[in-house]
């Protein structure tokens, strides 16, 4: 069974760590604190077995929402819970947003298929958007009705 709820200080470095094992530049810890701050952003843990695994954070802007990542621990991948997690806050923002956007790397096609399993389209190409390796970024966006 996976819970999903807000994130707190207290789970800081497991969801660093998380980011840690998913991305080949990851958030910093710094990075996490701030969002985690920010008013305008919304940070989410999912659980198994009271085991926090996986994130998401999302940032409002207005009427919009970009969500700025989202991960799940290698061994707990290919479950739903990613998609749960977006479920999660797209649900809580429905009144509040209009349109989400993110940006994905062209070459990690089990993101871009969550993503278009979750109602995104792709509208557009970052180039040279990542580093560590260097490689284009897909824009995509999700309009909420």
């Amino acid at each position: 069974m996976i819970k999903i709820r807000s994130l707190q200080e207290k789970d800081l470095l497991c969801v660093t760590e998380i980011a840690r094992q998913s991305f080949s530049t990851p958030w910093s810890l710094k990075s996490f604190e701030t969002e985690l701050l920010n008013k305008h952003s919304i940070l989410k843990v999912a659980e198994v077995n009271g085991e926090i695994v996986g994130y998401i954070v999302l940032r409002i802007i207005l009427d919009e929402a970009e969500l700025l990542s989202i991960a799940v621990k290698p061994d707990f991948r290919q479950n739903g819970i990613a998609t749960a997690l977006i479920k999660n806050v797209l649900d809580e923002m429905k009144n509040i947003i209009k349109i989400c956007f993110l940006e994905v790397r062209m070459s990690n096609y089990a993101a871009i298929k969550l993503y278009e399993k979750s109602g995104f389209k792709q509208i557009g190409v970052r180039n040279r958007y990542y580093i560590l390796p260097e490689e284009d970024a897909i824009i995509m966006k999700l309009e909420i009705s």
